[in-house]
């Protein structure tokens, strides 16, 4: 009768779903409250991977050995489970935790996250209600059960160290006599420190510093003076990269020149814009189909899973908290999509105009040097945990382009624009332009007409397993 009424729940057989996109090979899940085997165990074990199931009755336990004998099931409660830390690649629990004492159930919470690999997936189901020890009718039998409100599962979870990525209620009417309608919710979670990213030349140089520097200042003026000299090569890998995408966020719009390309090519495209004199020169794009919002990348006034791609073009490096930002990307993403794609581009480790604020301009504010090596690899690993685990990092070149003639009015001109760009209202902005000449007369004295500001693009995917 249990699986009859409960074995085909459409958010069940979606978790089960995202849970096996997700599993490495011949991944080691398990299930707590397997019951009839039916339809989690049945549908892990036939995807390759190894389950035990744990189960309070008898007779469901038997029931498992019958129909599901690829797995193992054992009868448990898993209150008594042995400690297992860090075993398991992903725990399964659909609606188990409902007859303990909220200490218990505190208890096996905390228990789950640490049996957890990092980087493993938690799936988990209950019926969210304030009672505790209650007497209640279901299935014609009467329990006593034990559960919180819906928004306090999220909180044991992360209070537990895990990291919720999805929550969904939903109502379900059990075709069984007498029930009524029961609201379903339904968890995924993962344990932070999941797939290792490894270090990648294009994140460095090495070592990397332990700590963020904090924002740079960006003005509208000192904006404009840089954007004039650009020859940007980075915009076309970009739009390419989301050339197949159907909704795509743009976070950070600027100036608009990515997100005028992205217009052009993707059927919907938003963009989020901080700062109040960009976002409204930013609605000259409205005329493409373009969306424009105010807002922080840190708080993304999107719903979850509302886009299929998200774009940031030199943004982290202006924000206040970077890793907040990015799990915000990952979480307006909808990673069922099949083009699902998260794309960063910030600066490449030999980036001229990067080393030159390092060199000349952090010693005299005082600020810490800039790394964005350390900005991409802090980004490689939240979207990893995020489920972003197929990473790929490429060059991007971008040019600052110096066309006035001879070297010192190339040099004069650069020390104008660059400090104000870098420094716009500091009270040492004339000591900025003087201490920058002698580097930009030796720079400009070969010859040369430009710097190189090149990026590195970061391209972010879900990792599909089979």
């Amino acid at each position: 009768m249990y699986e009859d009424t409960y074995g085909h729940l459409p958010e069940q057989l979606d978790a089960i779903g995202w849970l096996l996109a997700r599993l490495p090979e011949r991944a080691k899940v398990m299930d707590i409250g397997s019951g009839t085997g039916r339809p989690t165990a049945d549908l892990i074990t036939t995807a390759g991977h190894h389950v035990s199931g744990y189960d309070v009755s008898t007779t469901m336990v038997e029931l498992a050995r019958t129909q599901v004998p690829s797995a193992h099931f054992e009868l448990a409660d898993v209150r008594a489970l042995p400690e297992t830390p860090r075993q398991w690649d992903a725990i399964t629990a659909f609606f188990p935790l409902l007859q303990m004492p909220r200490t218990d159930l505190d208890a096996t919470l905390t228990r789950i996250a640490d049996w957890l690999t990092p980087g493993g997936l938690f799936v988990f189901a209950t019926v969210p209600f304030d009672v505790e020890d209650t007497e209640i009718q279901w299935m014609g039998q009467t329990i006593r059960a034990t559960s919180y409100p819906a928004e306090t599962y999220g909180r044991l979870l992360r209070e537990a160290g895990l990291q919720v990525v999805h929550e969904q209620l939903s109502v379900f009417h059990p075709d069984f006599p007498g029930m009524g309608a029961e609201e379903h919710l339904f968890l995924y979670a993962r344990k932070p420190g999941g797939p290792a990213v490894a270090a990648h030349a294009l994140a460095g140089p090495y070592p990397l510093p332990e700590v963020y520097r904090g924002p740079h200042e960006l003005s509208e003026q000192g904006w404009l003076g840089m954007e004039a000299r650009f020859e940007r090569h980075d915009i076309t890998p970009v739009v390419e990269a989301l050339a197949r995408n159907n909704r795509v966020l743009d976070v950070g719009g600027g100036s608009g020149a990515v997100v005028k390309e992205l217009g052009a090519r993707v059927e919907s495209v938003t963009t989020v814009e901080p700062h109040a004199a960009r976002e409204e020169s930013l609605r000259a794009v409205a005329a493409l189909g373009v969306s424009v919002l105010p807002g922080r990348a840190e708080q993304l006034p999107v719903p979850d899973a509302s886009v299929d791609g998200v774009v940031a073009t030199w943004v982290l490096h202006y924000t206040d908290d970077p890793t907040r930002a990015v799990a915000e990307m990952a979480r307006a993403v909808d990673r069922s999509h099949p083009e699902a794609k998260i794309v960063l581009v910030q600066g490449a480790p030999d980036n001229e105009l990067i080393g030159l604020w390092n060199r000349v301009c952090a010693p005299l504010t005082g600020e810490s040097p800039d790394h964005q090596g350390y900005l991409l690899t802090r980004a490689a690993r939240v979207l990893a945990e995020s489920g972003f685990e197929d990473i790929s990092f490429t060059r991007a070149r971008v040019d600052v382009v110096f066309p006035e003639e001879g070297a010192e009015a190339k040099a004069q001109a650069a020390a104008e624009v660059l400090a104000a760009f870098w420094n716009t209202g500091h009270p040492q902005l004339a000591q900025l332009r003087e201490a920058l000449l002698p580097a930009l007369r030796e720079h400009f004295a070969g010859g040369a007409d430009r710097f190189n500001d090149g990026g590195v693009l970061l391209t972010a995917r879900p990792r599909t397993m089979l």
